[in-house]
């Protein structure tokens, strides 16, 4: 595994193993999360390759009877899982171990693998980041808020976001610019969230004014909060499914909630990912949003993905021809993170077992081959993160990007069922029926 040129052999070679070595282990059936995505350079081989896998892989779940609710206890679900998950990056850099950060020298300097906002950079700007308290959420308020920047960051669980809340100040305390630097403005507050609830959504907003005052401004509304691949259709308390309520309506209704608390060259940032592939070639079935047709794990993942992406470009282009928002400079973007080391080992080994494997080392040959096997595929949280991070802060965005799609910091082009504008404009108008708000632009 050592010739990475060789992707799509690699891969499967790689999900065979993991499907052998791991038959016998337990995973949890669902956790939220802070966007672990599937990685991919957009690469169609791959991408077609776990297409293929996928759809193999439902019909033997068929033929041995196999529950959703045992979706990451079948070997061969988890060797698709991992199949499309591992990068086909030729990068082969990433280690179990965090790299160091490369500090930007400014606003201006170009993206890195690492990307850390000067400080001092951010200074005077608002962040709103859901789902800030795990993974890359929590990753980007540390960063962001070492840059200078007031980062209000949401928890569904309060005390799991009390809890994220002191990590985070712990980190600060250890940089530099904090304890050395008597101007050091950036801090940090949380505020409950629950996308699962719309009312609960629609309501953030009062709570958000609470503490951050009726006069605050967000300069950078970051939805970075989901959930992925659950093993069984589930609705939330509004009746819609999961995973498209909390990874797309969630954010839908939020933004349009937010909106006019928004700085005037705000940036909305949606994080997608390259598994917005898995969905149909005929684009997004909006006959299917919730899992009224078919559900399944992956491709109701991949189905929201691609609904953030057909969000973040219908979005950009009402804001382009609206009255009330064409003189503002309000970008929104969409992008691609990677598949993070941690997040993809927990859904693969399960919650219980990655916790023990953190505490205790590796207990078999297998739990090291696993490990070190998606350390050399995939990205670390402090990777997966500078993204969304560097579209946050970096002056390097341009106007003329605004409701494109990034990967590694880079505009990447989207398969044409992605830019679907008559999909797109669809589904706004089933999004604002279903969640019962009304963007006014």
């Amino acid at each position: 595994m050592i010739i990475m040129k060789y992707h799509t052999v690699l891969s499967f070679a790689f999900a065979v193993g993991t499907a052998v070595a791991w038959t016998t282990q337990t995973s949890p059936h669902s956790v939220s999360l802070t966007h672990h995505h599937a990685h991919g350079y957009g690469i169609s081989s791959v991408v077609l390759a776990a297409k293929k896998q996928r759809h193999h892989d439902l019909e033997e779940d068929e033929s041995l009877s196999i529950g959703r609710r045992d979706f990451f206890q079948s070997s061969v679900a988890k060797a698709a899982a991992v199949s499309f998950l591992v990068t086909s990056s030729s990068s082969t850099s990433s280690s179990l171990l965090s790299p160091a950060i490369a500090n930007a020298a400014d606003a201006t300097t170009p993206y890195s693998k690492i990307y850390q906002p000067s400080p001092h950079s951010m200074d005077d700007k608002l962040v709103l980041i859901t789902g800030g308290n795990a993974g890359l959420g929590l990753e980007s308020t540390k960063r962001l808020a070492a840059a200078g920047a007031t980062v209000v960051f949401t928890s569904r669980d309060e005390a799991k976001g009390n809890k994220a809340l002191d990590e985070i100040n712990n980190y600060l305390m250890k940089q530099p610019q904090v304890t050395e630097d008597s101007t050091f403005a950036g801090k940090v507050k949380m505020v409950t969230l629950d996308l699962c609830d719309l009312e609960n959504v629609k309501s953030f907003k009062d709570r958000f004014i609470n503490v951050l005052g009726k006069d605050a401004k967000i300069d950078v509304l970051m939805n970075n909060a989901g959930v992925m691949a659950i093993p069984d259709k589930r609705l939330t308390k509004d009746g819609y499914e999961t995973t498209f309520q909390t990874n797309h309506l969630g954010h839908f209704a939020l933004t349009s909630t937010l909106m006019p608390l928004l700085a005037n060259d705000a940036r909305i940032i949606n994080v997608s990912s390259l598994a917005y592939m898995i969905a149909s070639k005929n684009g997004l079935e909006l006959d299917n949003l919730n899992g009224e047709k078919e559900y399944g794990p992956w491709s109701s993942y991949g189905e929201s993905k691609l609904e953030n992406i057909l969000f973040t470009n219908e979005l950009q282009s009402r804001l382009q021809t609206s009255d009330k928002y064409s003189n503002n400079n309000i970008m929104a973007f969409s992008l691609h993170p990677g598949a993070v080391q941690t997040d993809l080992a927990r859904y693969i080994i399960g919650e219980e077992k990655f916790q023990s494997m953190k505490e205790n080392g590796f207990s078999s040959w297998q739990d090291k081959f696993l490990m070190e096997g998606l350390a050399k595929f995939i990205k670390t949280v402090q990777e997966g993160a500078s993204t969304q991070i560097y579209l946050a802060s970096s002056s390097n965005v341009r106007p003329n990007e605004a409701g494109l799609f990034f990967n590694d910091g880079k505009v990447m082009p989207l398969q044409g069922f992605a830019t679907d504008r008559t999909k797109a404009e669809e589904l706004w108008t089933v999004s604002e029926r279903l969640s019962g708000v009304k963007f006014e632009l």
